[in-house]
């Protein structure tokens, strides 16, 4: 029963490789980690419940229009800066691991591959327990609810869902006006009925309603507002890619790679710290910046 390299990476999940590769020389790849506005991971008890107990669950209602409050963003920011940090401290142990054990099954033998076996079930463990525990674990940390915070974070990723479309609504629009434009010059030319005018001031009506800010729900324009307020000078593409990280899920997106020694997916792990960074000190990350319309 012996585990190969593929067969051990996919047992532990290529997220274990992806953030295992930014965690190495984590000091200085990662300065400052638990001094600019989290907790430093050894400050966290990850002997703790890795879910929200009854109690925390009780002592946190959601109200009732699903709204955030800058206070509740400047809560995520923190609690996920400390998942980030906890999460990389805790990888290049399971990553040793990992090693250790491609090591003996290159070797053979049946005791190498029952104690592959053990260990493998016990890093898989480990590595569900730190993902999954970790953001609860960091808000209890930080002393706020992970109830609230569970339920700040599936609002951050509404947020970010709406933004990743916001620019096919834009463009729905300009093709709306472009639509109308045309049926507009189309009368009184010959061969041209009212009916086929009719039909596209029609279409272009429905564009408009379908890509309309008025589709947007109520809570939605009230978080993007609270976003706002919390931190002005954050970008809405930087909401977009701190909601999509939900609390350091898109994290395990970047596993794809699946290469510990890959330097782009260490770099983008870096980047995602940055993100939460700039965001908590209200500045604007590089490449977030927005365009004026019509630049290019």
């Amino acid at each position: 029963m012996q585990f190969s390299s593929p067969t051990l990476r996919r047992s532990l999940g290529l997220g274990l490789i992806a953030v295992a590769a930014g965690a190495c020389n984590l000091k200085d790849k990662i300065p400052g980690a638990g001094h600019d506005g989290g907790a430093a991971p050894s400050e966290v008890d990850q002997k703790s419940e890795a879910t929200v107990t009854e109690a925390e669950q009780n002592a946190f209602k959601a109200p009732a229009d699903s709204s955030l409050t800058p206070q509740q963003v400047e809560a995520y920011l923190r609690t996920s800066l400390t998942q980030f940090d906890l999460i990389r401290s805790e990888a290049p142990a399971l990553h040793q691991q990992v090693a250790e054990m491609e090591k003996r099954g290159k070797s053979g033998g049946l005791i190498s591959g029952l104690r592959n076996a053990a260990e493998g079930i016990g890093a898989m463990s480990h590595w569900a327990d730190l993902v999954g525990g970790s953001y609860v674990r960091s808000a209890r940390t930080l002393k706020y609810n992970p109830a609230e915070m569970e339920y700040v974070r599936e609002r951050m990723g509404a947020v970010s869902a709406y933004l990743m479309t916001k620019p096919m609504q834009e463009a729905g629009k300009q093709m709306a006006v472009q639509m109308r434009q045309q049926a507009e010059a189309m009368k009184g030319q010959a061969g041209v009925d009212q009916a086929q005018i009719d039909q596209m001031l029609q279409s272009a009506a429905e564009m408009e309603k379908n890509a309309s800010e008025a589709d947007v729900s109520a809570a939605l324009r009230q978080n993007l507002d609270a976003l706002r307020r919390a931190r002005s000078n954050v970008t809405e593409p930087a909401w977009q890619q701190i909601g999509f990280a939900s609390g350091g899920m898109g994290l395990l997106a970047l596993s794809g790679l699946g290469d510990p020694a890959d330097t782009a997916t260490t770099r983008k792990l870096n980047e995602f710290r940055a993100l939460y960074t700039d965001a908590l000190n209200n500045r604007v990350t590089p490449g977030t910046e927005v365009k004026p319309a019509g630049s290019n």
